[in-house]
């Protein structure tokens, strides 16, 4: 079953006419509903607003809920990774900035493939300076990522 949906999310993925987000943000040390909730609202956001996106959620694929012995941490890693690297634009989630996994992906994104990475939250928490190094455009909430993305970005999609 896990691969029929991993194959199902596959095929949407490499639609060309979407425009593809990738939806960083810490999922280690936290509850399926934290590293979750806020990638659901935000897909919702954008069918509202704009049709033509499409968000990659990586716990869709991965999460801490699956038995370990089925994947391997590279695994993982390599699958997370070549998902943003063909994804239009990163959306990251700075509430938890001390994800090294989110702060490897925003740097492999902005820095070596020239992905935009459009970052929200983190008012109260330590963003690191070279994670913020890695970060086209920072907003203060969710929303406004949002609308900034849809006016800058998608809409030349």
């Amino acid at each position: 079953m896990k691969w029929i949906n991993l194959l199902n999310g596959w095929g949407n993925f490499i639609k060309m006419n979407k425009f593809k987000i990738y939806l960083a943000g810490k999922m280690n040390g936290l509850t399926f509903e934290q590293m979750n909730t806020w990638r659901e609202e935000v897909t919702k956001l954008f069918d509202r607003y704009f049709n033509s996106i499409y968000t990659i959620n990586p716990c869709h694929y991965y999460n801490f809920n699956l038995d370990p012995e089925t994947y391997t941490e590279k695994e993982v890693k390599e699958f997370d990774l070549h998902m943003v690297r063909n994804c239009d634009l990163v959306l990251v989630n700075l509430d938890y900035p001390d994800s090294i996994g989110t702060a490897i992906e925003c740097h492999e994104a902005h820095d070596n493939w020239h992905i935009p990475v459009v970052a929200f939250g983190g008012e109260n928490a330590f963003v690191h300076p070279w994670l913020d190094l890695s970060i086209t455009k920072r907003c203060k909430t969710l929303e406004e990522a949002v609308e900034y993305i849809i006016e800058f970005y998608a809409v030349n999609k």
